[in-house]
């Protein structure tokens, strides 16, 4: 998947028509993925190019900073999930002030049509677009007849009686249920991060963690959970003016392993040694060096809240419990 960070600067190397996909696509859940496979396959079908515009910051972080939702996927495991979907080109357009005051006509016109030839936009069935969210999918679809491009609306994934949504897995996981949350999403859901030093007290009582530096927002309640995680193998850092920020491009991912995650402010310690929650991950069975490496962390389900224990010992009691509890898991499934 080729990566263009700047619009104005998006040169055609093939004369191909482009199928777009419009959206923020915060969180990959089964309606982006519905929305993405379609425009994969009608791509495939014209002989055209499979493209996403999308944004790598919440487009509320420039108009409502107040009101920015807490993001459920950073920018790397975002390009990961569209590359996977099979998008050909990923317009990763900054949401800057001056885009943000361009019109929905200003959009089709100047970007859809002038800039990017599009033969066909699909946008969700909530999606909007233009200054001030001025634009939905009826003006969109108003925009395409006047300006010769087709417009597919994609009608919403319903789990229950409620469409399945990026503020439906925000909720899901402020509550602790990752296994609702994963239904959502189509798999469990994970996190990227970094491997970096933490205090060793795991190391000292007989369970090695990782400690990760997670590169999204954790909405998570402080508590234990079973998890699994893999290596992700990732290109250079890239580096844009126009994200504002920088990123690595996953190459290729490992096996899962099966773990306990702990996410919390490690009570039974000291108060200084963790101001902030931080998230801690015991491999079951697994021996190397884990240190500075890039992994994926995946949530299957909730099983206690963080708790303060008197001595080092009852919490080791406690972590073997938990990774008990992880084993009787694994087996089951």
């Amino acid at each position: 998947m080729q990566i263009i960070p700047d619009l104005q600067e998006y040169k055609p190397r093939s004369s191909r028509p482009i199928i777009l996909a419009l959206g923020n696509f915060d969180g990959f859940h089964l309606g982006h993925q519905k929305l993405l496979r379609y425009v994969a396959q009608q791509a495939r079908r014209q002989h055209a190019l499979a493209a996403v515009l999308t944004f790598p910051q919440h487009p509320h972080s420039i108009l409502h900073p107040e009101r920015k939702p807490m993001m459920l996927t950073s920018i790397e495991q975002k390009l990961f999930y569209l590359a996977q979907a099979g998008m050909d080109l990923c317009f990763l357009q900054s949401f800057t002030p001056d885009f943000a005051k361009m019109t929905p006509r200003d959009f089709a016109e100047k970007v859809l049509v002038k800039k990017l030839h599009i033969r066909e936009i699909c946008m969700g069935h909530d999606a909007h677009f233009g200054r001030g969210r001025e634009g939905d999918t009826g003006l969109m679809e108003q925009l395409a007849g006047s300006n010769g491009f087709l417009f597919r609306k994609m009608k919403p994934v319903m789990i229950g009686r409620r469409p399945v949504s990026s503020s439906r897995v925000r909720e899901l996981l402020a509550k602790g249920e990752v296994e609702k949350a994963g239904q959502c999403l189509g798999r469990p859901f994970s996190m990227f991060g970094k491997v970096i030093k933490g205090k060793g007290h795991g190391l000292h009582i007989g369970f090695p963690t990782a400690n990760l530096e997670v590169h999204s927002e954790i909405l998570l309640p402080l508590g234990v959970y079973i998890a699994s995680a893999r290596f992700l193998s990732c290109g250079q850092r890239e580096n844009s003016k126009q994200t504002r920020g920088a990123w690595r491009v996953v190459r290729g991912t490992g096996h899962w392993l099966p773990g306990v995650m702990n996410f919390g402010k490690r009570p039974t310690y000291p108060k200084e040694e963790t101001p902030r929650p931080v998230l801690e991950l015991h491999l079951l069975n697994f021996k190397g060096q884990v240190y500075g490496e890039m992994m994926e962390i995946a949530l299957h389900r909730f099983l206690r809240p963080e708790e303060k224990f008197q001595t080092e010992g009852a919490l080791k009691i406690q972590i073997q419990k938990d990774a008990r509890a992880a084993r009787r898991y694994y087996r089951q499934k």
